[in-house]
């Protein structure tokens, strides 16, 4: 049984009928993410093009400039990213000063999207409330996918050697909807992590991999249901294809997650902003405890 206070869920405590034993009944925390305003470091350019994104989706974020208005509006929650420079990571070392004074000013959290680090970013102790960070196994899927690669290694030593609360994420699907390097990944994070968010392929107008189709929702299922043997909190994340195709992956996955995003239903929200930072409220442990 997994302690409660590491359980990313409503718990609601129920009498059993048989032998007097109390169970725990577990529902699904339901999470909008409009919440978290997202912010573009580097507006709609990113230097990489990637096959699955080209920069799309940097062009409905809000920049850096803006931020001080949206925080006097009330917006609290705020979703750190951008393209990619040469370093493979989000520029944010240039904005820690303005960030810092943000934060400060207006009591802001952060979500930082960094890219690939590949050693320790003690700049963002103490200014991120939650590190998100995307993750490949398989260096040859990865430059497919970016035009560069890191070593799986790397970047789990640089996000785990910095303290800060960090959230690993994986694009199922990614390599043009074909199940490749998830697998292993799953693998590799289950020695150091609790919990995992699985985004799901988008195929984008004006991509490379614009013709692709989704992720097959058989394999999408079996990947989910391997991934609840390894973890103990899986998060179905923001990333989902629209439609049909959404309604059914959610229907098909809805036993193995504890979190779904973006919920093709109409419910309650549990909560408003990045899952991540949902994590990182509810103090939920993260990372296991094993170096």
């Amino acid at each position: 049984m997994i302690p409660p206070h590491r359980l990313p869920f409503r718990i609601i405590p129920r009498r059993a009928l048989e032998d007097g034993i109390i169970f725990l009944v577990i529902e699904l925390v339901y999470v909008d993410p409009s919440g978290t305003i997202p912010i573009s470091l580097t507006g709609k350019f990113c230097r990489m093009n990637c096959a699955h994104c080209g920069g799309h989706y940097l062009s409905h974020m809000k920049t850096l400039q803006e931020m001080d208005r949206l925080a006097k509006e009330g917006h609290r929650s705020f979703l750190i990213s951008g393209g990619l420079e040469k370093d493979f990571l989000v520029p944010f070392k240039r904005h820690l000063n303005q960030l810092r004074h943000l934060k400060e000013t207006y009591e802001l959290s952060y979500n930082f999207h960094v890219g690939f680090p590949q050693s320790p970013i003690q700049e963002l102790e103490g200014l991120a409330d939650v590190v998100s960070f995307d993750f490949f196994a398989n260096s040859e899927v990865m430059e497919i996918v970016y035009g560069f690669s890191v070593e799986p290694g790397k970047i789990l030593d640089a996000v785990t050697r910095t303290k800060v609360f960090a959230v690993p994420h994986i694009t199922v699907g990614i390599l043009e909807g074909h199940i490749s390097h998830e697998y292993e990944a799953l693998k590799m994070l289950s020695e150091l992590f609790n919990t995992v968010v699985l985004n799901v392929f988008v195929p984008t107008p004006g991509t490379r991999f614009s013709q692709a189709l989704p992720p097959d929702l058989s394999q999408v299922k079996e990947l989910f249901s391997y991934a609840a043997e390894n973890f103990e909190n899986i998060i179905l994340g923001c990333m989902q294809p629209r439609g049909e195709y959404r309604r059914s992956l959610q229907q098909s996955v809805k036993d193995f997650v504890s979190v779904i995003v973006k919920p093709a239903f109409k419910v309650d929200f549990d909560f408003k902003g990045c899952c991540a930072l949902w994590l990182a409220k509810s103090r939920v442990e993260v990372v296991k405890h094993v170096r």
